[in-house]
């Protein structure tokens, strides 16, 4: 009984490809850290519908989906917590050093940009401090433009929090528990 369920679970429930369970996002846990709890649950889970002579194989595997499941969410909750958690503060300075001869000197734009595409930034976690002459925003980075007239100086920073997109989090988190949870049937 125990292989036949183990076939069955393995041909049902694995659509994908068991992929490495080490991350590479900075800061997160890696998923062999959980397999410790969530591997003794599912084993535990398992165990217990083996020894259930009062279920047929389908009232198993329908009793099976439905606590995996309950499982999935409580590790998806943690997961989904700890992928809010992570931000990255950049900060850059900008400085622009005028002429003697007193024309006008347009030093440009300095920003702090994402460090990949699924982050973001939104206005309220954006600082800019010192001179400016402009500033441009959006979700990819945040820019301060600096400019100056005569033989002055004027000084700058731009600091910007991103954190990752709410999209990309239910996508990494559902991922991350297929990948969890298949390599218990791997196994």
């Amino acid at each position: 009984m125990k292989i036949g369920l183990g076939i069955l679970l393995i041909t049902g429930i694995c659509l994908t490809n068991i992929v490495s369970a080490q991350q590479t996002q900075q800061g997160l846990k890696l998923l062999d850290i959980y397999k410790a709890h969530y591997g003794q649950r599912w084993t535990s889970l398992v165990s217990h519908l083996e020894n259930r002579s009062d279920l047929s194989f389908a009232q198993k595997l329908a009793h099976y989906e439905q606590q995996i499941g309950i499982v999935k969410q409580q590790f998806s909750k943690e997961r989904i917590q700890e992928y809010q958690q992570q931000s990255i503060t950049l900060k850059v300075e900008h400085k622009c050093k005028g002429r003697p001869s007193g024309t006008a000197k347009n030093c440009g734009f300095k920003c702090v940009e994402r460090p990949n595409e699924n982050m973001y930034t939104t206005e309220k976690w954006v600082i800019y401090t010192g001179d400016e002459m402009g500033k441009t925003l959006n979700e990819a980075k945040a820019c301060l433009k600096l400019e100056v007239r005569g033989a002055g100086k004027n000084e700058g920073t731009v600091s910007a929090i991103f954190k990752y997109r709410p999209s990309y989090i239910d996508y990494k988190v559902a991922d991350d528990a297929d990948i969890l949870f298949e390599s218990f049937l791997a196994q």
